[in-house]
C-alpha cells in the first residue's frame, strides 16, 4: 500500500513538473518574442523585418487578408510604427521548441497614442519560427485582437 502511495505521488510530481521543464527549454524562443516586442518599439521597420522570413505569412486584426508578401509586411509595419509612445506589453506566453521549428503562443496588450489619445488593444498571438544560422526567425505571425466579453441581458 504504501508503494502505491509513492509511485502516485511520484507520478503526480512528474506531470505537474512538465509544464515549467518545457518552459524552461526554450528559453531561445521566449527571446524571438522579446526580439520582436523590442524592434516593434525601436519603431524601425528594417528592424522589425529582420526577424522576418523572407516567405513569411502574417494574419493581423487590422488587415482583411492574409499577408503573404515582403511588401505587405512592409507597408503594414510602416503603418504600425508611425503612432507614436508604441508599445508592447507581453502578459502571457506559452513557447515549444519543435526540432528546427518552433511556436510561441500567448497574449499581449499594444498600446499607443492616436489623435492625443492612448490606444490600448488586447491581442492573441502565434508566432511560428525556423532555426536558421542559430536564430529564430518568423515564418509564420497571427494576431488578432481579444474579443470584448459578451454583455449580459
Amino acid at each position: 500500500m504504501k508503494l502505491i502511495r509513492v509511485l502516485g505521488l511520484s507520478i503526480a510530481l512528474i506531470f505537474s513538473a512538465a509544464p515549467v521543464m518545457a518552459r524552461e527549454q526554450v528559453p531561445e524562443v521566449e527571446s524571438a518574442l522579446v526580439d520582436w516586442k523590442n524592434a516593434v518599439e525601436s519603431a524601425s521597420v528594417d528592424n522589425i523585418m529582420k526577424l522576418y522570413d523572407r516567405k513569411a505569412v502574417m494574419i493581423s486584426t487590422f488587415m482583411q487578408n492574409p499577408m503573404n508578401r515582403r511588401t505587405q509586411l512592409v507597408d503594414y509595419y510602416k503603418r504600425v510604427v508611425v503612432n507614436p509612445d508604441i508599445h508592447v506589453e507581453i502578459e502571457e506566453t506559452h513557447p515549444r521548441s519543435f526540432g528546427d521549428m518552433a511556436v510561441n503562443s500567448g497574449r499581449y496588450t499594444l498600446s499607443y497614442t492616436q489623435e492625443g489619445e492612448e490606444v490600448s488593444l488586447p491581442a492573441r498571438f502565434s508566432f511560428t519560427y525556423k532555426l536558421r544560422d542559430g536564430k529564430w526567425i518568423i515564418v509564420d505571425h497571427h494576431s488578432s485582437r481579444v474579443p470584448l466579453p459578451e454583455e449580459k441581458e
